[in-house]
């Protein structure tokens, strides 16, 4: 029996490119088939089956639909949000357990299928670790802003004076606080010298510095296996947005515009996403004044749609030929 089907692990609450890229596999003769793994174990089946004779797993969504794992080609790990549809009355001491054996399920049930991932688990993980990118991203020749990892404030004061006094601090994750009630999501803020001499709490929680790079504009670069797809917004658009676009940016999707980055930069990033693993990244770069072109990060999961949505950049698109095509082809 040909294998038709492609599973897309999720979450209920995505954003409509799941539909968009499932419409171009279903124009193709493919099913995509979605699994919310925000509704596994509480609506969504797993059935693993492991024997002398072989292996076998059945997923049963949550509308009934049943996909063996002979009849699976490719999976498309975008979401992962294993256990969020527990009761919230649940005990806390059943909850936890609950939780953390429903997303070993989860990620047994990936690890087991033999098909194309886009991208593997484990290489989003290794690849999401910002010193190990960052390091192969010098290797290929991208052009990177000074930056220290630590939790040491004599390493911090050093480093501020190193690079006249203009850096920036960031966390590795992202992630919220709560304030007052208040739900205060940590961005890039810029440190002054005042600061240098508030920096006790390192010794709880290490941060990343960075020399503060003056932007001309902003480049987001979505990487699907040979091909890269830019788009830039001018820093200066929208007040407050002048360090870290995201704090903006909601205000700022109809704002971005299709951008051509020169080809060497291109053919560095698709040479980054082979090095670490992935047909899928998502690359912040900054291009300053004198058209310096600066590599922040890459998110092997990143954020992409708006850019579709308002550009028509041919994402969506480029994903579902990946996921057919059983990754990029070699040049």
């Amino acid at each position: 029996m040909k294998k038709n089907k492609v599973v897309i692990v999720t979450h209920s609450n995505d954003n409509p490119s799941i539909d968009v890229v499932s419409e171009y596999l279903k124009e193709r003769g493919v099913q995509a088939v979605r699994l919310n793994s925000d509704l596994f174990p509480t609506q969504v089946t797993i059935e693993n089956h492991q024997t002398n004779e072989g292996s076998n797993n059945r997923l049963i969504t949550e509308e009934g639909i049943e996909v063996e794992s002979g009849d699976v080609f490719a999976l498309w790990y975008r979401r992962f949000q294993p256990a969020k549809g527990l009761p919230k009355d649940m005990e806390a001491s059943f909850k936890g357990p609950s939780a953390e054996e429903s997303k070993r399920t989860l990620l047994g049930y990936m690890d087991s299928l033999d098909c194309f991932k886009l991208d593997d688990y484990w290489s989003i993980r290794h690849a999401s670790n910002k010193e190990f990118q960052l390091m192969l991203a010098r290797k290929v020749g991208l052009d990177l802003p000074n930056t220290l990892t630590t939790n040491s404030p004599k390493a911090v004061r050093e480093f501020y004076h190193a690079n006249q006094g203009n850096i920036i601090t960031k966390m590795q994750t992202s992630f919220s606080v709560w304030e007052d009630g208040q739900e205060q999501v940590v961005f890039t803020n810029k440190i002054e010298e005042p600061h240098l001499e508030q920096l006790e709490s390192l010794n709880l929680c290490p941060m990343v510095f960075q020399a503060h790079i003056e932007k001309e504009v902003e480049l987001r670069a979505t990487i699907v296996g040979n091909n890269v797809f830019c788009a830039a917004i001018n820093p200066n658009e929208i007040s407050g947005m002048e360090l870290d676009w995201r704090k903006r940016g909601q205000h700022t999707l109809d704002k971005w515009m299709p951008y051509e980055l020169p080809q060497d930069i291109s053919d560095k990033l698709v040479q980054l996403t082979v090095a670490l693993g992935l047909n899928y990244g998502a690359a912040d770069i900054i291009v300053t004044p004198k058209g310096e072109y600066k590599f922040l990060e890459i998110n092997p999961c990143g954020e992409f749609y708006w850019m579709d949505a308002f550009q028509q950049l041919g994402i969506c698109e480029a994903i579902a030929e990946n996921l057919l095509a059983g990754g990029r082809r070699k040049v």
